[in-house]
């Protein structure tokens, strides 16, 4: 089972946004293998139905189909004083906190596309059984019921703590905004990221806005561990617990009050939004530690694959992490750099990288992160004695930073790299 908002490694050389039934994904390996491949929930990769998801269950049916398959509970009415969720309204309680700050703003919020995600934030008033994560859970559960003797790849996809903003009780009653301790790092703030979304959330709204997110935001957390809670309770139920692989990961993080800022709308490499859970669990196999090494998305497939018993596919840019999760290999062996990269979207969406496109890069080693941005900045940080990232370095330390500079340009020329030149070195 894997949990989280994942995209499978993909091998294709298609040029059109989203799965294709030709990409070579883990599901599709298993599927052909033998497996039952289910996903349920949250799901941002739609382009062809994909014979290997025969009950696909997720948000893209808001789109597609009565949105009372979904939310039972909403109506297609507009609201005023509900939220406009991708037009359907979401019935949502306020705080006095929201309300004052939607009172105090200018204008420029106006034209904001995610307004309502933001200024109608609060408790989600829809029974429980409505909720779209819990409803995930519930499929998820039906399905482990049925499994028989086929082995099963099951993704659980919940939607929350993202947007839209909203959590129902009981969840939302129980965190107390004004006890949230702040992050440390809450007035720590580079210039250049002062005018993007994920800054004015909090430099328009104010604290107390920022306090009522953060509660949502830790009240949606805690939904999902409960969801999570009960799918390991019938996986223990149905006697399926010591030979099911567990992972829960994500797709990204949230800067929940980071730096003075809040959601992901940031051109910004921070730990916030880039360093994000790994959990795996599969009895007998893989024994409790903590792993000592580096990991990243890309790794994912290859590790499935070999715990399943399948072979690996060639060319993938992830690794497998078997080896050190099971400690075949020794601990300083694992990997010690990961990339990221965020590229300039093309006009037709398509996932070809032009030659005009730009790219924003990161390269993380275990005790220092290197960030190139395409007019030439450079930030470094070293991550050992500067958790919070609030001292660029980029400057006092050439050597460090020429290292890893490097290492980023190898791994740009070994993936492929078809956009913008990468600027000169100075």
């Amino acid at each position: 089972i894997v949990f989280g908002d994942w995209s499978s490694d993909v091998c294709s050389s298609d040029l059109e946004e989203g799965i294709k039934t030709s990409d070579v994904t883990t599901e599709r390996l298993l599927y052909e293998a033998g497996w039952d491949t289910h996903h349920y929930g949250k799901w941002h990769l739609s382009d062809e139905p994909l014979p290997y998801y025969t009950d696909m269950y997720g948000e893209h049916l808001l789109y597609e189909e009565e949105l009372s398959h979904v939310f039972e509970g909403v109506r297609k009415e507009p609201r005023e004083t509900w939220m406009d969720w991708y037009n359907w309204a979401l019935p949502v309680t306020r705080s006095q906190a929201i309300l004052e700050a939607e009172h105090n703003l200018s204008g420029a919020w106006d034209s904001l596309v995610y307004k309502d995600f933001l200024l109608k934030a609060g408790r989600l008033e829809l029974p429980q059984e409505q909720v779209f994560d819990i409803k995930v859970a519930e499929k998820t559960i039906e399905r482990l019921h049925h499994s028989g003797d086929v082995p099963f790849m099951l993704t659980c996809s919940f939607n929350m703590p993202h947007d839209p903003n909203v959590t129902p009780s009981p969840w939302y009653d129980s965190v107390d905004p004004g006890s949230l301790p702040l992050p440390e790092n809450w007035d720590l703030r580079e210039e250049r990221f002062e005018p993007e979304l994920s800054r004015h959330i909090v430099a328009d709204l104010g604290e107390a806005a920022a306090r009522e997110y953060l509660r949502i935001y830790y009240a949606a957390v805690l939904l999902v561990d409960d969801q999570v809670g009960r799918i390991l309770k019938a996986l223990e139920d149905l006697d399926l617990a010591e030979n099911t692989l567990v992972l829960f990961t994500a797709d990204h993080g949230d800067f929940a009050g980071g730096h003075g800022m809040f959601w992901k709308s940031s051109s910004a490499f921070y730990e916030e939004l880039v360093h994000i859970p790994m959990i795996m669990r599969l009895p007998g196999v893989l024994e409790p530690s903590n792993y000592t090494g580096l990991a990243s998305l890309v790794d994912v497939m290859p590790t499935l694959l070999e715990l399943a018993g399948q072979p690996i596919p060639e060319g993938l840019q992830g690794q497998s992490l078997v080896p050190w999760l099971t400690g075949a290999a020794r601990p300083e062996t694992a990997p010690n750099l990961v990339f990221c990269e965020r590229v300039q979207p093309t006009s037709g969406l398509t996932r070809q990288v032009g030659p005009d496109q730009a790219g924003s890069f990161m390269a993380r080693s275990l005790e220092w992160k290197y960030i190139l941005y395409p007019g030439g900045d450079e930030y470094l940080y070293n991550l050992e004695y500067d958790r919070a990232e609030t001292t660029n370095l980029a400057d006092s330390e050439p050597a460090r930073k020429t290292e890893l500079r490097a290492a980023l340009e190898e791994w740009l020329t070994r993936t492929g790299w078809s956009g913008k030149p990468l600027p000169v070195a100075i």
